[in-house]
């Protein structure tokens, strides 16, 4: 098994976290069926920690050392995973040497035509491998890849924490987080929760926004030009556990994001109990149930606003948070992720499964 990823170690965010899961559930697929296994990573450092026991070589973002390390496993595998669609031009070489290959779609890359090497490679791949429905979705309509080439993938976290206690709340406080990227291309809604918080001067809460890039520094200076400075904290980057103690402490998670093909984030607060407010857009409803584990809404002012005042009734976030840890514990754990995957490989592995055409 050949493993052609974008990011594994070294970066924050859903993918390099999906590559994590993907990683260790070939690694229990190849040792089950006896087939090697080596993980090329395109950006990751090379002086970066390997994975115990896997053939890793990381390219330090070289697409020409990443291109050529393929191209050299590709006839020592029975078959390659391409991690992202940027990488799905390296299976038209696969498809000439003979071996299947199978690409993941992970949203926003596949919601407007791509160019025609990786729409191509799309279509001749035995498998594409879809993190939501509706990346799905957009695979067939936008890529013209047929239907029964798509299959769907769960996204998971790794390791569930314990319930978090019960914490004493201050009814009268309300305790926003929002945990995503900050970057200017990528809507992401920061700027519609700051001008929903804006409309709500009367209401005791407080916005903390973890996370880094180039918008911070505009995000920032609306969250002053709209009088919030005493209310909005930017703290930039965290480790892993300030980012949980962050999600356990606070008392709605808020992402209202217009470009999240799934939304991993989203499944972190469910761990925690944590109420969801998401945007009715791309793969976000079908992790954030809306009026079961948190409130799915358009992504504008007014909707937010109206989501954020709904969800300062603190039993109405208890209910909604304990049924959202509950969906995570039922759907997406690390042996349902397991389950899709090893679906991949199979049909990727077994002749029988081929739909090559």
């Amino acid at each position: 098994m050949l493993l052609v990823l974008s990011s594994l170690f070294g970066a924050t965010g859903g993918i390099p976290a999906f590559n994590r899961l993907l990683v260790a559930a070939a690694g229990e697929f190849a040792a089950a069926q006896g087939l090697p296994l080596r993980i090329v990573a395109l950006t990751d450092p090379v002086d970066g920690p390997p994975p115990a026991g896997v053939a890793y070589v990381p390219c330090g973002g070289d697409r020409a050392r990443c291109g050529a390390e393929t191209l050299r496993a590709l006839p020592q595998h029975p078959f390659a995973i391409l991690g992202h669609v940027n990488l799905a031009p390296l299976g038209l070489v696969a498809r000439l040497l003979g071996r299947p290959f199978g690409v993941i779609a992970h949203g926003t890359d596949v919601w407007t035509p791509l160019s025609w090497n990786r729409r191509q490679a799309l279509r001749l791949a035995r498998v594409v491998a879809c993190v939501s429905s509706d990346t799905a979705a957009h695979v067939v309509s936008q890529q013209g890849v047929a239907a029964e080439r798509c299959l769907r993938i769960i996204n998971a976290i790794a390791t569930v924490p314990e319930p978090p206690p019960v914490q004493q709340i201050d009814s009268g406080l309300l305790r926003i987080l929002s945990v995503t990227r900050l970057h200017p291309d990528e809507p992401k809604g920061i700027d519609l929760m700051l001008h929903a918080l804006a409309g709500l001067p009367g209401r005791r809460l407080t916005y903390t926004v973890i996370g880094d890039g180039d918008a911070r520094p505009s995000l920032r200076a609306l969250a002053e030009t709209l009088g919030l400075a005493d209310r909005v904290r930017f703290v930039g980057l965290v480790s892993d556990a300030e980012r949980d103690a962050a999600l356990a402490e606070c008392d709605l998670f808020a992402l209202p994001s217009s470009n999240e093909g799934f939304g991993i984030v989203y499944l972190e607060a469910m761990a925690q109990a944590k109420p969801c407010l998401a945007a009715r857009v791309g793969g976000a409803p079908e992790v954030v149930l809306d009026g079961e584990t948190g409130l799915c809404v358009e992504p504008t002012v007014l909707a937010v606003r109206a989501a954020i005042v709904r969800l300062s009734d603190p039993a109405l976030r208890e209910k909604l948070g304990a049924a959202g840890r509950a969906r995570l514990l039922s759907h997406f754990t690390y042996d349902a992720f397991r389950r899709h995957a090893f679906e991949l490989f199979t049909r990727l592995s077994d002749p029988s499964r081929r739909s090559d055409g």
